[in-house]
């Protein structure tokens, strides 16, 4: 296992590598800002999950596990939406694929 030290002092330690981490911190961000302005009680859940693997110190995996439910819900924001970015599409289309 390594430790990582972030530019502003932030420590984890994890397996992977710092590209790998980097990409799922990034995509689990892009998810939170996707589901933190809603009200509805399964994106604060979705938000709540991607927050806490982002704030994971020790053996950082950047995993969450969604339901299906969940999954149907971020389909909703992916279909309903005509703004989002393509990266946004791009985090939707990974947390619902089967």
């Amino acid at each position: 296992m390594k430790r990582y030290t972030f530019n502003d002092g932030h420590q984890i330690t994890s397996n992977l590598t710092a590209k790998e981490i980097l990409k799922r911190m990034r995509r689990l961000d892009v998810l939170r800002v996707l589901t933190e302005e809603i009200e509805d009680e399964t994106y604060q859940n979705i938000c709540k999950k991607a927050i806490k693997a982002y704030d994971k110190e020790d053996n950082f995996t950047g995993i969450i596990r969604l339901t299906g439910y969940e999954k149907e819900m971020l389909m909703i924001i992916r279909e309903d939406n005509r703004y989002i970015t393509e990266e946004e599409k791009e985090v939707l289309d990974f947390y619902t694929k089967a």
